[in-house]
């Protein structure tokens, strides 16, 4: 019998060895957004419930007796399930109340990544990967995959942010190996930020399931719906997003809506590889809203200069200055 990461939450929520106000959080938001999970759970708690918690270990025998007697008459696939539940349920419970606080979890082997694409500063690369698939990787970002994806699945690794435009191989899930978290697929379109203490998955077409390594929390989106995962603060939260904004970057538009020109500074920086900066207030705090597409540095300067109505000046190499219009 094979004891799945989420039979052991179920048994220790229902123990009460959940320890920490985090843990319990995550296990929370699990049932809210996994519909399997939270029904798995239900099914454990009704069993638990038919239970006398101080017996549990001692009698399982005659308390899966009793179990099985007061569910007898649901339908034969329903007691086949409830069945195979129990038997993991007790199982699990077993070891978590006799203190047995750590896990072997076995991972699979991480195949051979040959090949490593790193976009530098102001550098956005598109990628065919050995299945056809197309990828964009982001400025400041990094992909690695095989030379040939192996017979039962396709796995790659990135950091920073890669957008992804896969072929469907429904005898070979795609696997997005990223900093903390995993994201499986069949064939979909895509897109993953791990820049910063706050990790994004959009899912512009498809579906996808997100895997947070460290709880073992599993997260399917649809179309529309963007996951963030904040690794300081362990806050999760699903939402519906706006593509065309999130994912501008992929057709080389840089887009800033309603920034003020400090703000802006960041996300300029990193799209053109250059350093912008900015030391008058009144600068600082004028608002942007734009879309630069398919514009080179020099074309970005003049458009710059003209709708937000300052001036621009070289400092250094990729070095600039942005200063009043009417400075001299």
């Amino acid at each position: 019998m094979e004891i799945s990461k989420e039979d052991i939450k179920c048994a220790r929520k229902l123990s009460g060895e959940l320890d920490t106000d985090q843990e319990r959080s995550m296990f929370e938001v699990n049932l809210l957004l996994d519909d399997d999970f939270r029904e798995r759970y239900q099914d454990y708690k009704m069993i638990w419930e038919c239970y006398s918690g101080p017996s549990l270990q001692l009698r399982k025998e005659h308390f899966a007796k009793r179990v099985l007697i007061g569910i007898s008459q649901e339908p034969t696939s329903k007691l086949i399930s409830l069945n195979t539940k129990i038997k993991t349920l007790l199982t699990v419970t077993a070891a978590v109340l006799v203190g047995l606080g750590v896990f072997l979890i076995i991972r699979d082997e991480e195949p051979d990544y040959t090949n490593h694409i790193i976009a530098m500063d102001g550098e956005r690369k598109q990628v065919a990967l050995p299945d056809g698939s197309l990828v964009k990787v982001n400025s400041s970002s990094e992909l690695k995959f095989p030379e040939v994806f192996a017979d039962d699945r396709r796995k790659v690794w990135i950091k920073g942010e890669v957008y992804f435009d896969i072929t469907k191989d429904v005898e070979r899930p795609f696997v997005v190996g990223a900093d903390g978290l995993e994201v499986q697929v069949l064939g979909t379109k895509f897109n993953v930020n791990t820049k910063g203490p706050t990790k994004t998955v959009s899912l512009e077409r498809g579906k996808v399931q997100v895997v947070l390594e460290d709880s073992g929390d599993k997260i399917q989106l649809r179309p529309n719906e963007e996951l963030s995962w904040n690794v300081e603060t362990g806050e999760v939260i699903k939402r519906n997003f706006d593509v065309s904004r999130t994912m501008a970057w992929k057709d080389d538009i840089l887009l800033l809506h309603d920034l003020t020109l400090e703000e802006a500074l960041s996300p300029i920086n990193e799209f053109y590889g250059a350093d912008f900066i900015v030391s008058d207030s009144v600068v600082a705090n004028k608002r942007i809203s734009a879309a630069f597409e398919n514009q080179d540095l020099d074309q970005f300067i003049q458009t710059l200069e003209f709708i937000a109505d300052v001036k621009i000046s070289k400092t250094g190499p990729k070095k600039f200055s942005i200063t009043p219009s009417d400075e001299k």
